[in-house]
Order: structure tokens, then C-alpha cells, then sequence
């Protein structure tokens, strides 16, 4: 099994859960709109005027009308041209979406509750987004409509990602009062040491898992993590160590205050396929801008009343 750390959608619009409901007034679009003659119901209107409330919170009501008919234009262009290119989701795909939707609702449902969404809005509207993964994964395909040679995305996964199992120890503490502190000198000097140790012994054929076992105080990822350049869960120094390993290799290095026990796996390696599951990121970072220009010139085809 492969621990992954997902580069999927944010979720800015359910962290934003303490803005007051009342922001939307009476002369927000809140009831159904019409899109080249079909109905869209109210639930996906008022989840979209959410939406731009928080992205544009100064924004006038002509402003935020025009930027919901947007949006909503954006929506149907995209379910319209899922259906015209005559693609699919997988069944893993429609899963993975349906259990998005439930741990939202869990944490978030009284809240779409009371914007009039339900839960059935939130699953169009989750897998609307699969639909649109989908179009741009064709759009971008050998046969599509601007094509992307595989040789790029593979050359951006292997200069963007590494892959590695790692433990992590904490070079501070906590004082009488919960603050926490700077280990002592000494104790960061015994802690290194200990990790420098569980090193060696996986260099000389342990493993990672063995030497988490062994070690106290610590966190780890013992299955495969996965981690892009950018990403922000990591220090970037990390990300700067690991690249810097040959593949297979374990070491042990302080960032900030942070000790790492890291074994560096070969990313690249065919008979994991590891590249598989990280190529609509590739994709979407190196197009994602360019793929909303063209899904908004879709949408201007769309008219919304």
C-alpha cells in the first residue's frame, strides 16, 4: 500500500464555516437559473454564491451576480462536455467522491443545511469536479485537443517529487508550564546520535519500520509518502536533503527543530508505477491555468438567466 500526501482541491470553502449565513442578502441569486434553456436548481446556486461571498467578500451585487452566472456557466460547460466527449468515471473515482462528500457532510452538513444545499447538490457538485478532471485529462491526451507529451509529465514527476519512508524525532520539549521548549545541547547531541545509529543500521539492510520500533517519542511513515516540491506539510529543507540522497539509501539530518530518519525510494521505478496516481497533478500544475482559460471560453457560450 502507498501512504500518499494528496495534492487534491483545497478546502477553503468548508474552513471558512464562521462566516455569518446572514452575509447573504436578499438581492443575492439564491433561487434556480436557467442555463441555455435547463434548470439549475437553487441548492447549486446558493453553493456557488457561497462561494464567490468568500472568495470576493467586497464585491457589490452586480459583482457577485455576474460571478456566480459565471461559475454556474463554468459548471454546466463542464458536465456538457464530459458527456459530449463520451467519458466515464471509474468506480474507484465515484467512491473516492462519495466518501469526500460524506466526511464533509459529517463535519459540515448544518451549515450547507442552512445555505439550502443539500446533500445531494454537494455530490453534483463533488463530482462535477471528477467530470472536469476528466475532460481535462482527455483534452491534454495523445489524441486530444492539445496534446502533452507523457515524457513531459514523466520528467516533471521525476524532478518535482521524491519518494522515501522517514521517522521523525522532536528536538524540543515541554516545560512544568506546557511551553514548549529547546531540547538541551547535550540531549539534541544524544538524539542525532541515536538517529545517526538507526541510519547505519538501515544502510546496512534494517529497515525503517524496524528502527520506528525502536525509537521513542517519534512519528513515522513507515509505507511509501509521496511529496511534491511545494508542498507545505514538510520543511522545504527536507524536500532539499532527501533530492540530494541517492535512492535506497537512509540518512539522518536536522531541520529546524526536527530530526529526520529518512530512507529515499526510487520514484521512478516501473514496477510501481508510482507516477500513475500523481499524473493529473503533474497535469494540472504545468496546464491547470491554461485548461481555465479554455473552460471559461467554454462557458461564454453559456448563457445564464
Amino acid at each position: 500500500m502507498i501512504g500518499t500526501i494528496r495534492l487534491k482541491k483545497c478546502f477553503a470553502l468548508l474552513l471558512c464555516v464562521s462566516l455569518c449565513l446572514c452575509g447573504l442578502t436578499a438581492c443575492t441569486p439564491r433561487g434556480t437559473l436557467t442555463v441555455n434553456g435547463t434548470q439549475i436548481g437553487k441548492g447549486i446556486v446558493r453553493y456557488f454564491t457561497d462561494v464567490v461571498r468568500q472568495e470576493q467578500p467586497e464585491a457589490d451585487e452586480a459583482a457577485l451576480t455576474a460571478a456566480v452566472h459565471q461559475k454556474v456557466a463554468a459548471y454546466v460547460a463542464v458536465n456538457s462536455a464530459f458527456a459530449e466527449r463520451g467519458l466515464s468515471l471509474t468506480t474507484g473515482q465515484k467512491s473516492e467522491i462519495s466518501q469526500d462528500v460524506n466526511a464533509k457532510w459529517r463535519l459540515f452538513g448544518a451549515y450547507y443545511t442552512e445555505l439550502g444545499v443539500s446533500k445531494q447538490d454537494l455530490l453534483n457538485i463533488e463530482t462535477s469536479q471528477g467530470y472536469k478532471d476528466a475532460v481535462m485529462t482527455d483534452y491534454y491526451a495523445a489524441d486530444g485537443n492539445e496534446p502533452i507529451a507523457e515524457e513531459t509529465l514523466r520528467n516533471y514527476f521525476s524532478e518535482n517529487y521524491i519518494a522515501f519512508q522517514s521517522v521523525t524525532g522532536f528536538l524540543t520539549t515541554a516545560d512544568n508550564n506546557g511551553n514548549s521548549v529547546p531540547l538541551s545541547d547535550s540531549e539534541k547531541q544524544r538524539l542525532v546520535t541515536i538517529f545517526e545509529n538507526a541510519a547505519a543500521a538501515v544502510n546496512a539492510g534494517g529497515t525503517i519500520a524496524e528502527q520506528a520500533a525502536k525509537l521513542e517519542n517519534v512519528t513515522s511513515n513507515t509505507e511509501t509518502v509521496v511529496l511534491a516540491r511545494d508542498n507545505t506539510q514538510y520543511p522545504q529543507e527536507f524536500f532539499t536533503q532527501v533530492t540530494a540522497m541517492e535512492n535506497g539509501t537512509a540518512k539522518a539530518f536536522v531541520t529546524g527543530d526536527y530530526i529526520f530518519l529518512v530512507q529515499r525510494e526510487n520514484l521512478t521505478d516501473e514496477s510501481r508505477n508510482l507516477f500513475s496516481a500523481y499524473r493529473l497533478n503533474c497535469l494540472k500544475t504545468l496546464k491547470g491555468e491554461d485548461f481555465e482559460k479554455v473552460l471559461a471560453a467554454w462557458a461564454e457560450n453559456y448563457t445564464v438567466e
